[in-house]
């Protein structure tokens, strides 16, 4: 009898998933979190794309009046990734200012943003049991000015 119980497998399918169940959980958290971290970048890589293009034909760096500057289209853009705080961080540089005017036709207008480190608008990999990875890449558009 004693020997029968040894030999018995009942409940080795329930230890087997114990033991994979966290590296399981692991893997699937860290796809998504990938891929939510993945669109956010992708979606502030399409926002200063937007700023870029607004900057090359003549927008100001900051709104006048009715008129939207590149900043607030940039995060307007980037559907909520960049906070409206952090619009002073947007970097638009071009020969005459950060603008597109007549004297610089042909000329490269550059719109950068560096992503946070931590606080708001900072984009983390938060898997469980592992420790976060923080993405911080600096994205830049450049563009040719059309005024």
């Amino acid at each position: 009898m004693g020997r029968r119980r040894l030999r018995d497998e009942g409940g080795a399918s329930a230890v087997e998933f114990a033991l994979l169940a966290p590296l399981i959980f692991m893997l699937l958290f860290g796809i998504i979190e990938f891929g939510l971290a993945f669109l956010s970048v992708q979606s502030i890589r399409t926002a200063v794309r937007e700023g870029g293009r607004a900057a090359a034909v003549g927008a100001p760096v900051n709104s006048v009046g009715n008129f939207k500057g590149t900043r607030e289209t940039t995060v307007d853009a980037s559907v909520g990734s960049i906070p409206s705080s952090l619009k002073n961080t947007i970097q638009v540089q071009s020969s005459e200012g950060g603008r597109c005017t007549a004297a610089n036709i042909g000329e490269n207008v550059t719109v950068r943003y560096q992503i946070p480190a931590s606080g708001a608008g900072s984009v983390a990999v938060r898997i469980p049991l592992l420790p976060d990875i923080t993405l911080t890449p600096t994205i830049t558009a450049a563009f040719r000015c059309e005024v």
